[in-house]
């Protein structure tokens, strides 16, 4: 009840979260034990992230699945990380291993499938974690898989 209040709030007065307005209502994003956070490890590492670096990033392309009334998004499809600004340098370390979204929403009209994950900040200190930003978009990726 308390969130249907919150939604009904925010369109009576137009706000706006995460570049989507408020009247079109949007799903929270989570994380599964399916999810495959090795392989967000995996491109990290590729990209000589380290343990404790913060960057705004593109993740390309991630895919998202309904699953029991929540959208779930796994790593699995993807190929590369496009770090757009450092915010915060590493300190070398080892990557965790385990992944955590936050505040990370979809359009409610968005279908299942494949997406470019762009303008979101990954962190990595004791969890790596995907965080939407103001700028956060997702755009309709094509995938041969």
């Amino acid at each position: 009840m308390k969130k249907e209040t919150k939604c009904l709030l925010s369109t009576i007065f137009g706000a706006k979260k995460a570049g989507v307005a408020a009247a079109d209502p949007s799903k929270e994003i989570i994380l599964t034990s399916y999810s495959q956070p090795n392989v967000l490890q995996q491109r990290m590492q590729e990209g000589k992230l380290t343990h404790g670096e913060t960057v705004t990033a593109n993740l390309s392309p991630v895919r998202v699945e309904k699953h029991m009334g929540n959208m779930v998004m796994y790593f699995c499809p993807m190929k590369s990380i496009e770090v757009l600004q450092t915010m915060t340098d590493g300190d070398g370390g080892s990557l965790p291993h385990q992944a955590i979204v936050e505040d990370l929403t979809i359009p409610a009209d968005y279908k299942p499938g494949f997406y470019n994950l762009k303008n979101v900040i990954l962190t990595s200190n004791g969890t790596m974690q995907v965080k939407a930003t103001g700028k956060t978009v997702w755009e309709n990726a094509k995938c041969d898989y």
